[in-house]
């Protein structure tokens, strides 16, 4: 009995801390993008706000949390490298290469907002994933490698929708809340590079 009244007091913690999460989100989503907006205690929200979805989203979207937290130290030359696979799946990923290879050139990846949705069908679950970390970015083929560079920075306006929550509506962030924090250099950007090798079937 102790350990579901434990429970039960951790679950009731949780839902008022997502709770009034939500509703501060909900309060500087609404704000106008401009650092006068903004006070000091307003962006230490913003700060806690992106460790706390940062952390709490990583098992969904293990790449954007992890580029979120390259935004907390300097960027050594400018850019980061990692080997990682995980986007060679996308449908878009594989026209860009596709398009990369016939023209030689860079090949910039675009996705709609309307991807960013989780979803419970694997493959859309994983198309949303990889359009958060990569849409905008540019992939070019190197020595048999696929390389996708994407600017680590967040745009001044641009609405991130995530879920649905039934009886609430859309979350999702305002991603203008962490350019203040770039402006103010609270956040170091740069860029990354996502490498993988090309594989045949992909040529």
């Amino acid at each position: 009995m102790k350990l579901i009244s434990k429970l039960l007091k951790l679950i009731l913690v949780l839902v008022l801390l997502i709770t009034f999460g939500l509703h501060r989100l909900s309060i500087l989503n609404a704000k106008t993008i401009e650092l006068s907006n903004f006070s000091w205690i307003n962006k230490v929200e913003i700060y806690g706000l992106g460790t706390i979805m940062a952390v709490t989203g990583a098992p969904i979207y293990p790449e954007i949390a992890r580029m979120h937290f390259m935004l907390y130290t300097p960027f050594k030359d400018g850019v980061k490298s990692i080997d990682d696979d995980f986007f060679m799946r996308s449908t878009v990923v594989k026209g860009a290469i596709q398009d990369a290879l016939k023209y030689g050139k860079p090949h910039r990846l675009v996705w709609p907002a309307s991807v960013y949705k989780l979803s419970m069908d694997n493959g859309k679950y994983h198309e949303a994933r990889i359009s958060l970390a990569l849409n905008g970015g540019y992939l070019r083929i190197e020595d048999n490698m696929v390389i996708v560079n994407i600017a680590v920075a967040y745009p001044r306006n641009s609405f991130a929708p995530l879920f649905t929550v039934p009886g609430y509506g859309v979350v999702g962030v305002e991603e203008g809340l962490y350019w203040i924090l770039q402006q103010e250099g609270w956040y170091h950007t740069g860029n990354v590079e996502w490498i993988a090798p090309l594989l045949r079937e992909d040529s």
